[in-house]
């Protein structure tokens, strides 16, 4: 038997109907019209559906530089040494900063308040012995003083994007986004949007600001990181009761947002800076002894470091076109069109004044395939032999005699249960 390809590459699709209404029209199109432009206004022009995004990721790296000259102590309320000292006051040192500053990995710790303690080896105790306390401590060996003028100290942030091919499109290359390339003031934004300028560092000594020094990137205040960040140190601190921020620390997130576009040639960077609650601390040695050997006399010294901590982020990457973005983005737009059409199916079918005429074309009925009486059971064989004929027609098979009514009436759709009535002959009478 021949194998019939149009029947097995057969087409399914559906059948539409044509309503001839102007308000279904008007409302139809109307609703196309608003998919339209809020696919192009909003999802492809304000959302910018046609572009990809790619995050940037380096290292950023930041130094600490105590004030060239200190400010009057008596303009330090916080230090004992001024005349005009308030709350809970300490005395002031201006310690070189190796001791009152720590880097880490993407972090720096800029200390404000600085804890010594002189603790003394306990004799008593075995070199291996469980359960004694080693160290000990009386309480006039803790001295504590807080860092003078930390605010007019300076940070010096470096920063450098990895190396990528789309870089190389921008004007500048990989240099427009790095502190080391062609350096201009990038903006530094706090918490309400407020924004600082920060000083362009370009490795020369620069009689312009000599603070920079012969570092290159970005300079700004340590007083301006944390007003932008709305923080005051002699405000009480959220994680630690009784103290202020100056005494327990602060932390601060520091982050380097890059915006690079291929489309517009464009690249910049600025600072986004944000407060935290965490206190920030540090503990290190300063002369020191082993823990082991009950050696009398011994001492060693043990430094707490409160201050600002700055936590360093990179944020933000390069846009550029992308054309399976823009396709996704149409195709998702064409998926609102079937919203239309059920926004315009509901209004004909149940709000329309003539719904009930609409309903007549817009819903086919099909007749009752269990028929409880005669009459759905003939309504159902004509309806069944007129489909099989037109059936028979479109695949080129003749077409089956019509059946007479009382052919009809035994068409094997009935039950076997029920004997076909035969026909009354003139002159004859039913029994």
């Amino acid at each position: 038997m021949p194998i019939d390809l149009d029947s097995w590459c057969s087409y399914s699709t559906e059948k539409q109907i044509v309503v001839r209404h102007r308000w279904a029209g008007i409302l139809y199109y109307s609703c196309c019209l608003f998919v339209l432009i809020y696919v192009v206004a909003v999802q492809i022009i304000a959302n910018q559906g046609f572009t990809a995004f790619q995050a940037l990721s380096g290292t950023v790296k930041g130094s600490f530089l105590p004030p060239a000259s200190l400010s009057p102590v008596d303009s330090l309320h916080y230090c004992n040494q001024s005349a005009k000292r308030r709350g809970a006051a300490q005395p002031c040192v201006s310690w070189d900063a190796s001791l009152t500053t720590q880097t880490y990995s993407n972090a720096l710790l800029v200390g404000t308040r600085v804890t010594r303690r002189l603790q003394r080896r306990n004799a008593s105790c075995g070199e291996l012995q469980y359960g004694c306390a080693p160290w000990s401590q009386a309480p006039d060996d803790v001295v504590s003083a807080y860092v003078g003028d930390v605010e007019s100290g300076t940070v010096l942030v470096q920063h450098s994007v990895s190396s990528q091919s789309a870089l190389s499109l921008l004007p500048g290359g990989r240099d427009a986004l790095d502190s080391f390339g062609p350096r201009k003031p990038a903006t530094l934004t706090g918490a309400d949007g407020t924004t600082v300028a920060t000083v362009p560092c370009d490795g020369q000594r620069s009689e312009h600001d000599p603070r920079c020094g012969k570092g290159r990137g970005d300079l700004f205040t340590l007083g301006q990181l944390l007003a932008a960040a709305g923080v005051d140190l002699d405000a009480p601190s959220l994680s630690s009761v009784g103290e202020t921020k100056r005494s327990a620390g602060v932390t601060l997130i520091l982050s380097v947002d890059y915006r690079a576009n291929l489309l517009t040639r464009s690249a910049d960077y600025s600072y986004l800076v944000n407060a935290s609650r965490l206190e920030a601390k540090a503990t290190f040695f300063g002369s020191f002894a082993s823990t082991f050997g009950a050696v009398p006399n011994a001492t060693r010294e043990v430094f707490s470091l409160h201050g600002v901590q700055l936590i360093f982020e990179q944020s933000g990457g390069l846009t550029s076109f992308d054309f399976f973005t823009l396709l996704l983005t149409f195709v998702s737009g064409l998926a609102l069109v079937s919203i239309s059409k059920s926004i315009t199916n509901t209004f004909l079918l149940y709000l329309a004044p003539r719904r009930n005429e609409y309903r007549l074309f817009l819903r086919s009925q099909t007749p009752d395939f269990a028929p409880a009486n005669q009459a759905e059971r003939r309504a159902l064989a004509d309806l069944v032999a007129s489909k099989r004929r037109k059936r028979a027609i479109c695949d080129g098979q003749p077409a089956a005699p019509e059946q007479s009514t009382e052919q009809t009436l035994v068409s094997p759709l009935a039950p076997l249960s029920e004997e076909p009535t035969a026909p009354l002959r003139a002159g004859s009478r039913a029994e």
